[in-house]
């Protein structure tokens, strides 16, 4: 009984020592960078503007993933293709099995997946880039009372600064003309 738990402990130790000593080789074997251009971020050839941590629209990853779901699943239709063209023409592994029917049915019925599929991410909104945002917006709780009267003291004081400035660029242009 306990040869099976150290048969289980030389498996996962001669694991990671194997993955530790590849790291070990890799850095040692690969090139080294001297130069700080090939430290830099490369996207699409473009030179990198601004910090890489910044929040993006959620909308963008459900586009790409719809976009790679599709693509992967257009894929599929090559081969089907291919299958139903050799079933058609009597030659191929379905020669002479009747499969052609069966495999225009259904690579039908996929594309039939395929659209109902589009259509429900169509009409959930996810692929349009603009999108209205009709909610509250977001006040923390305990802060909506505290915050207001500041707020309004605030603009308060600048219309009140506001008229201040008006009237003394009146005054100043009245007093300009008389001169």
């Amino acid at each position: 009984m306990y040869f099976d738990y150290f048969t289980v402990l030389v498996f996962a130790s001669v694991g990671l020592a194997f993955v530790f000593a590849n790291l070990l080789i890799a850095s040692v074997l690969r090139p080294q960078r001297t130069q700080d251009e090939g430290l830099e971020t490369y996207e699409c050839g473009e030179v990198t503007i601004g910090e890489a941590w910044i929040q993006f629209d959620i909308r963008y990853y459900t586009v790409a993933l719809v976009y790679v779901v599709f693509a992967v699943e257009i894929a599929f239709l090559f081969p089907w293709a291919i299958v139903l063209k050799e079933a058609y023409a009597g030659t191929g592994a379905g020669a002479g099995a009747g499969i052609g029917i069966f495999a225009l049915i259904e690579g039908v019925i996929f594309l039939a997946v395929l659209a109902l599929g589009l259509a429900y991410v169509w009409a959930k909104g996810d692929l349009d880039w603009v999108l209205t945002y009709s909610a509250q917006p977001y006040q923390p709780a305990g802060r909506e009372s505290s915050n207001l009267p500041l707020v309004q003291e605030l603009e308060k004081e600048q219309e009140r600064l506001a008229e201040e400035r008006k009237k003394a660029a009146a005054a100043a242009a009245s007093s300009e003309a008389a001169a």
